[in-house]
């Protein structure tokens, strides 16, 4: 049995690949480790650094929007101030409302629509038949139809 070596195979598989050096492609430097702070300092340009009232004033900038938002936010969803509720005035009640209801607590949460809404409704002035006459007119309204309606 002939046993030929592994450059022989890689020779044969790909010549090409065979062709390129074995070497150890992580080697550094002898000192690389020790100089290399020193190196990259001095590649790095030399800027003068900002004053520090600029400093604030960047960050000013950047915090001014933030807090006007909670501000604002704060604003909007707090609960609105509480307002007293007024009694009714009394002498605005209806008369028949008033000799029905006994004691004065029940009309307090009431506002003064409420009490108009509870009065009974006024009524309606008797027309002319002239005044009907001229109303089925201008509406457009048959006599015949409101006749035949009844």
């Amino acid at each position: 049995m002939d046993h030929a070596p592994e450059n022989d195979d890689l020779d044969r598989i790909a010549p090409m690949l065979s062709r390129i050096p074995r070497t150890d492609p992580f080697a550094v430097p002898e000192g690389f480790h020790d100089r290399f702070a020193q190196e990259v300092q001095a590649r790095l340009p030399r800027t003068a650094r900002p004053p520090v009232w600029r400093l604030w004033l960047v960050r000013t900038a950047m915090a001014l929007p933030v807090a006007a938002l909670l501000v604002t936010g704060w604003w909007m969803l707090r609960p609105p101030p509480s307002v007293p509720q007024e009694a009714p005035d009394l002498d605005a009640v209806p008369a028949g409302l008033a000799e029905v209801v006994w004691e004065e607590d029940l009309l307090q949460g009431l506002t003064d629509e409420d009490l108009a809404a509870l009065a009974p409704a006024p009524e309606a002035p008797a027309l002319s038949a002239d005044e009907l006459a001229d109303y089925y007119e201008l509406t457009g309204t048959e006599v015949t139809d409101l006749i035949e309606s009844l």
